[in-house]
């Protein structure tokens, strides 16, 4: 779904995406499989080339489970808080562009998006959204006990170590072979 963002209004728009209204069940196809999902968001500009986009993300995906290696359903329900700008090819060396550090991530304020030629593609902004909220390691929600609701074992919660106590051998210096030595 392209939204062409000189056809915003100036009070803004909303867009109510889901199964039903299917404007997204294709490009969402192999992340959401058959599962509903309800995308709510709103379009704001903020001067004639930047926007802002806030809104919800709510659906499911299947995941295998990094413990016990059955699938399950992992729950995404994720909030975006998104400034969209025009994107402008910059040399590779230019004075304005520089490494991408991760200190310098604030959770807290809104993320940059970038658009071309007046088009933004809200579906393939959706898709990336919903792939970056899944774990590295998924895991099902557990129960009070520690157990994992699907297969009823208790998931591990301190983090695996290779870290081993190998046996002590006491070291020798060279003299000690002269200890049991006796002058005559």
């Amino acid at each position: 779904m392209r939204i062409k963002l000189h056809e915003v209004p100036e009070e803004g728009r909303e867009y109510i995406l889901n199964r039903q209204t299917a404007e997204l069940n294709s490009v969402l196809q192999d992340l959401v499989a058959d599962h509903a999902y309800d995308i709510k968001v709103f379009l704001k500009p903020l001067n004639t080339k930047n926007f802002s986009l806030t809104g919800t993300i709510q659906t499911a995906t299947i995941e295998i489970c990094s413990a016990c290696g059955d699938s399950f359903k992992f729950k995404v329900d994720t909030k975006v808080n998104e400034i969209l700008i025009p994107s402008e090819f910059e040399p590779k060396n230019s004075q304005f562009s520089k490494s991408n550090h991760v200190s310098e991530l604030d959770t807290d304020g809104p993320s940059v998006s970038e658009y071309k030629n007046d088009v933004f593609d809200l579906g393939e902004f959706v898709h990336e959204a919903i792939a970056l909220v899944i774990p590295y390691n998924p895991k099902p929600e557990t129960d009070d006990k520690g157990a994992c609701r699907i297969c009823l074992k208790t998931i591990p919660t301190e983090l695996f170590s290779y870290d081993e106590k190998m046996s002590e051998q006491k070291k020798e210096t060279p003299f000690s072979a002269l200890k049991g030595l006796k002058l005559n």
